[in-house]
């Protein structure tokens, strides 16, 4: 008699409408959650200076300016800001040499030219990143369906649809989503390839790395792995066969090539010399952090090796780990299975060379988006647990468990899925001491200030806010908190607390205004009367506090 399990995906393989209907409702929930996140979060870090970058490149059609990434998804999510007729100047004492801060000076040189529909300008921007990880949620679902038929690939797709990771940066019009999207699809494709041997699947996965390549230069990391997974899929064993290998290869690199020079507008021959600079100064920025990196109380220029393991165990909503194990430990039951060779190939492999390079590799400890590219991959090896637990009548339902932990973990932190932490940590007052950065505290809460000052009777405050955005968009009137103790209500970002050193771009006459390290941290020897959002601590100091003994 066949498991409860297994009898839900035979009739799910009969039931297209009923199939449809899942899916549909299951990437709605990713939607109207990445939506919310999208209209209400302040444009952060990196999204301020990308969007107007991207519609830099698409203005001028120069690349001149932040070369440390390729502009394929800038422009993409400033194309609808383009549309919208968003004013760009683009003189030259708004951008300096490109170098250090200027880009940030340009990104507020555009905030003060939009300043009437500048937060609309980036929801329109994030848009393109909604609809990207909504493609990376079908191709997802169709691979998964492939390996392990239509109920565990419904189930792997409602993980994908309620990843906090995922939707915390689908809502920003970041580059993370994009080339992961971008990668796992060009590796979905290659597999179909590899099965059909049909030269348009060979075509469309060189298109799609080419694109992530013209995307972030993460994608670069995974390029190995393309010849090498279609050598173990046909086995070449003479040399016809090792002449077809090599023509496939040359298929796809000519279709990557074409899309990167595409997305400079065939600037230089063989490859865009901005492409090359843009390697060059990624592999200095690898092995020469500018900014210090925070991990468990510690702050290095030179990273951890063990970061984003333990970031990754950090972030993961527990239901993901344990089905991750359950996947793992499904195949090594079935070892004669001729599916397990290939199941390591195609879907073990590409995670486990980005944990491999960033941690052996990698000193830019910045945050998890850095790993979001596995993310797919380890769904799937996830999507194997469900099919597993889905076989037997005993272990169902833990699986309903499981799920439903997943996706009340997700309703329950919407939504400030950018600053999500699992259980272990125990809340963002306690993941401040353990990770920072696009991790917690990315600029994303400023929005949610004026409100609290509002509902209690604050005029004025002291503000330290981590990010770009200027304060008075908002209306929120502020001064910057003194390097010493001094009475006031002060709201001060969670990386500020660390002694993070940073700088801001909208203080008045100076272009820049630097943030040593450590400048407000004699603020975190006193204890904050609220939070707001996840990343900014008010404090209320008063002249008898600053007689006390710190806490």
């Amino acid at each position: 008699m066949s498991a409860p399990g297994d009898r839900f995906s035979s009739w799910l393989e009969h039931q297209p409408k009923a199939r449809r209907f899942l899916i549909v409702l299951m990437l709605a929930y990713f939607t109207v959650n990445a939506l919310i996140a999208a209209w209400t979060h302040t444009p952060t870090v990196d999204e301020f200076v990308q969007v107007p970058m991207g519609l830099y490149h698409l203005r001028t059609g120069k690349f001149d300016l932040d070369r440390r990434n390729p502009p394929l998804i800038k422009m993409m999510t400033a194309t609808p800001v383009w549309l919208s007729g968003a004013r760009l100047n683009t003189d030259p004492q708004w951008r300096g040499n490109g170098e250090g801060w200027w880009m940030w000076i340009f990104g507020t040189r555009f905030m003060r030219d939009n300043e009437a529909n500048y937060f609309s300008l980036f929801f329109l921007a994030r848009l393109v990143v909604i609809l990207l990880g909504l493609a990376g949620g079908l191709c997802l679902y169709a691979w998964a369906r492939q390996w392990y038929g239509a109920g565990a690939a419904l189930g792997t797709l409602l993980l994908y649809a309620t990843c906090p990771n995922l939707l915390g940066h689908a809502s920003l019009a970041t580059l993370d989503i994009g080339v992961t999207v971008l990668v796992f699809g060009g590796f979905f494709v290659l597999h179909q390839f590899s099965q059909s041997l049909r030269k348009k699947w060979a075509v469309l996965s060189g298109i799609l790395f080419g694109a992530a390549l013209a995307s972030k230069f993460t994608a670069l990391f995974f390029l190995p792995l393309v010849p090498l997974l279609l050598a173990i899929e046909r086995r070449p064993q003479n040399r016809k066969a090792w002449l077809a290998w090599a023509g496939s290869l040359g298929w796809i690199t000519l279709s990557a090539w074409l899309v990167v020079n595409a997305a400079y507008f065939f600037h230089g021959f063989p490859l865009p010399s901005e492409f090359m600079d843009g390697i060059k100064l990624k592999t200095l920025d690898r092995v020469r952090a500018e900014s210090p990196a925070f991990f468990l109380g510690l702050w290095s220029n030179s990273g951890w090796w063990c970061y984003y393991p333990i970031a990754f165990l950090l972030k993961s909503t527990i239901p993901f780990l344990l089905l991750i194990s359950a996947g793992i430990f499904g195949f090594l039951d079935r070892k004669k299975n001729a599916m397990f060779m290939a199941w390591i190939a195609w879907i073990v492999l590409p995670p486990l060379w980005l944990f491999y390079l960033l941690f052996a590799h990698f000193k830019i400890d910045f945050g998890i988006r850095y790993l979001l590219p596995a993310l797919p991959f380890l769904m799937l090896v996830a999507g194997n647990g469900i099919r597993t637990l889905l076989g037997s009548r005993r272990m169902e339902v833990v699986l309903l468990v499981l799920l439903s932990w997943q996706l009340l973990t997700s309703l329950l932190h919407a939504p400030d899925h950018l600053a999500y932490f699992n259980e272990s940590v125990g809340g963002p007052d306690r993941a401040r001491r353990l990770l920072l950065d696009s991790n917690l505290d990315w600029g994303q809460d400023l929005g949610r200030l004026k409100p609290y000052m509002d509902e209690h009777g604050i005029g004025r405050i002291r503000l330290g806010y981590f990010g770009h955005t200027d304060p008075k968009l908002y209306g929120i009137s502020y001064d910057f908190p003194p390097p010493t103790p001094e009475p006031g209500i002060y709201a001060i970002s969670a990386n500020y607390l660390a002694g993070y050193p940073h700088a801001v771009t909208y203080a008045g006459d100076s272009l820049v205004q630097e943030v040593p390290a450590g400048a407000w941290i004699w603020l975190d020897e006193h204890k904050p009367i609220a939070r707001v959002g996840s990343s900014i601590y008010i404090f209320k100091i008063e002249p008898k506090d600053l007689l006390k003994s710190p806490r």
